[in-house]
């Protein structure tokens, strides 16, 4: 977890299988935030209040996508909930 005086962030890499899995798990990402302002411009950027989170790709491969993720917030312990929601929607997914 990184800090500064303004927000606090954590930044995770990812990785999935294709382009269908990464898909998915965007797909349900945006659902389980869809009451929030969503980007989906780039990959997917959703915010809430008082703070953000980003997800996006760091290569272009159609196998072995490789993903960041950035959750960036004023409150340390909502920074948290939204990381450790978005772990659980990725684990969720690897169940299935």
């Amino acid at each position: 977890m990184q800090t500064n005086k303004s927000y606090y962030e954590v930044i995770r890499k990812e990785s999935f299988a294709n382009n269908d899995v990464y898909d998915t798990f965007l797909n349900w990402i945006s659902g389980e935030f869809d009451l929030y302002l969503q980007d989906e411009e780039n990959d997917l950027q959703v915010f809430f209040p008082f703070g953000k989170f980003c997800i996006r790709r760091i290569n272009n491969c159609k196998e072995n996508i490789k993903v960041e993720i950035n959750v960036k917030s004023k409150n340390l312990s909502l920074c948290n909930y939204i990381s450790d929601k978005i772990t659980a929607v990725q684990s969720h997914m690897k169940k299935i």
